[in-house]
């Protein structure tokens, strides 16, 4: 897919900023110390901060080629937080955040205080860097992307060739390791690796919540091993299709519907900071051109600037969530009034993965493997072309990113691509979607359930990416079909949006209850450095705030419970 596709809960800085001092920077797991039930070894995280919650690692090997158990293996990093009530556990509930190429730890250190205790309670919270991802055996090659977001006007050919000569060149830069790796880092090889991650946890069935592209992942698992399923949550479906071009045409248009709800909603809401300039989707289209022209935009990192391709992937990273309607419309009413793309950069940053340190994860780099491993097709050059104009043409907002992609050129052929199945034999499995998702659109949802024989639609009427954990609505059905396997009536849903306010006034959106907070802390004596709202934008995972933060300084924990108000907002 042109966008990779990742839980709006593990986009969502406040919730992700508020729990900081879970820990997110994870390093290399300690020896093992401790087994529990399965044959999994755990131990503390290495360098990871646990002061609320206690988090565990550990390594599996499996085989690099599942048709070779007893040839070359790879390590399977994962992580989990056990619950402290034993003798109600279910067994273990195994998420996949989505992309492909979104590492599962990093997500569960930042989400694993917002599932709801009715969950946490009953299960171990689970998750994993699949196969080339993260801390798992993962796929290197040249991972900078400053300034490398391409955008391509229609009948610039000179402009398409330089894009096909970096496309084959791009392996060049990858390790010889990498390039092995790759053949074999596709959907159904994870969905082999999740079933000896089932089996190592000790369950006899598996229980899984999957994001996005994570449905992908759960329904080849229902296909290839039915008889082994507990429950699925399928939340924000791919469509079952491995026409990588079907599908990029398609999310441009799903862009396309979330970027005009945005200038609605924005349109509508005096609170809206456009307000000022102008119909909101006209400040945009006028903000594309003004770069266009200009080149690039300044940003208040002197060593760094906006560039024409970053200005739309921003914009595209901020539908994600409504969350960040708010800072999106702050974002370009900066870029309109001074040519300051500082709040699209930090969103920039947020979604390709870059670090405070300007390192990059390899999750872009993850993505691109992994869809071409799944993808059967490699067309020649010209017939690529034909096909990303096509897929540009159903959007009108951001044709010029679509017709920039350059599908798997340069890839080798996949060796094992995507199988597609209805699951037959597999129990009752919730498929659950967004009206309004951006990255993966309602009507994917209801294609992907259609094409489960045991598939059960749940629709939420929402705006932004992905419901659990992030659209109150939808949580009580999701719990009751992890917990009791309790499904929803044909033709249930809820709605999100009656008396939403996408647009709180000035400095009470969630975003700001945050950077008060920390000037609530540093107020009181706590030793905090001043956060803007594009350094927490930039810092999903909580770096920064992690190295900032001192837990075990009295101070800090007595500035705490003088701003105890101000942390409950969030």
């Amino acid at each position: 897919m042109v966008l990779a596709s990742c839980s709006s809960a593990a986009r969502d800085v406040t919730a992700v900023e508020a729990n900081v001092l879970i820990g997110s920077e994870n390093s290399p797991v300690e020896p093992d110390v401790e087994l529990d039930s399965g044959t999994l070894a755990w131990a503390p995280c290495a360098d990871v901060g646990s002061a609320l919650v206690d988090i565990e690692c550990t390594t599996l090997m499996v085989p690099l080629d599942h048709e070779l158990p007893d040839g070359e293996l790879i390590e399977i990093a994962l992580a989990r937080v056990p619950t402290a009530d034993r003798g109600t556990r279910i067994g273990s509930l195994v998420f996949n955040p989505g992309g492909p190429g979104g590492s599962g730890i990093d997500f569960l250190a930042n989400a694993a205080l917002l599932v709801p205790d009715e969950v946490a309670s009953r299960f171990d919270l689970v998750s994993f860097d699949p196969r080339g991802v993260g801390m798992s055996t993962a796929v290197e090659c040249d991972d900078d992307l400053d300034d490398q977001v391409p955008l391509l006007a229609s009948g610039d050919d000179e402009g398409w060739a330089d894009l096909v000569a970096d496309a084959n060149g791009f392996t060049e830069t990858c390790t010889v390791e990498t390039i092995e790796l790759a053949a074999h880092v596709g959907t159904n090889n994870a969905a082999r690796d999740l079933d000896l991650i089932r089996d190592a946890l000790g369950d006899e069935e598996l229980s899984y919540v999957g994001f996005s592209y994570g449905t992908r992942l759960g329904a080849t698992y229902a296909e290839l091993f039915p008889d082994n399923v507990r429950a699925l949550v399928l939340d924000g479906g791919v469509k079952p299709t491995n026409d990588l071009g079907e599908l990029d045409g398609e999310q441009g248009a799903g862009f396309d519907d979330a970027l005009e709800s945005f200038a609605n909603a924005c349109d509508s809401d005096d609170d809206c900071v456009l307000g000022d300039l102008g119909p909101a989707l006209d400040v945009y289209t006028g903000l594309v051109d003004e770069i266009a022209a200009a080149g690039s935009f300044k940003t208040d990192d002197v060593d760094r600037v906006l560039t024409p391709g970053e200005l739309q992937l921003g914009v595209a990273a901020a539908l994600y969530s409504k969350q960040m309607w708010p800072v999106l419309a702050d974002a370009l009413y900066l870029a309109d009034n001074d040519s300051d793309g500082t709040l699209l950069q930090a969103l920039v940053d947020s979604y390709a993965g870059r670090d405070p340190d300007g390192s990059y994860s390899n999750s872009q780099v993850a993505n691109g493997f992994i869809s071409c491993a799944d993808d059967p097709q490699r067309l020649p050059v010209d017939e690529v072309r034909a096909e990303v104009d096509a897929a540009a043409s159903q959007s009108v907002y951001f044709d010029d990113f679509l017709r920039a992609s350059t599908s798997c050129i340069g890839v080798s052929s996949a060796v094992d691509p995507l199988i597609i199945g209805p699951a037959d034999g597999a129990p009752a499995i919730l498929v659950v979607g967004n009206t309004g998702d951006p990255a993966t659109p309602y009507e994917w949802s209801v294609e992907l359930a259609d094409s489960l024989t045991s598939g059960v639609l749940y629709m939420v009427e929402a705006e932004g990416h992905t419901a659990y954990l992030s659209i109150p609505c939808a949580e009580s059905v999701v719990n009751s079909y992890l917990v009791d396997l309790q499904v929803p009536a044909v033709g249930a849903s809820c709605s999100d949006n009656d008396g939403t306010d996408f647009f709180p006034p000035s400095g009470e959106s969630e975003i700001d209850a945050l950077v008060a907070l920390f000037d609530c802390l540093r107020d009181n004596g706590a030793d905090v450095p001043e956060f803007s709202i594009a350094d927490l934008i930039a810092d999903p995972s909580g770096e920064l705030l992690l190295e900032a933060l001192d837990p075990s300084d009295p101070n800090f924990l007595d500035a705490l419970l003088e701003c105890e108000d101000l942390l409950g907002e969030l």
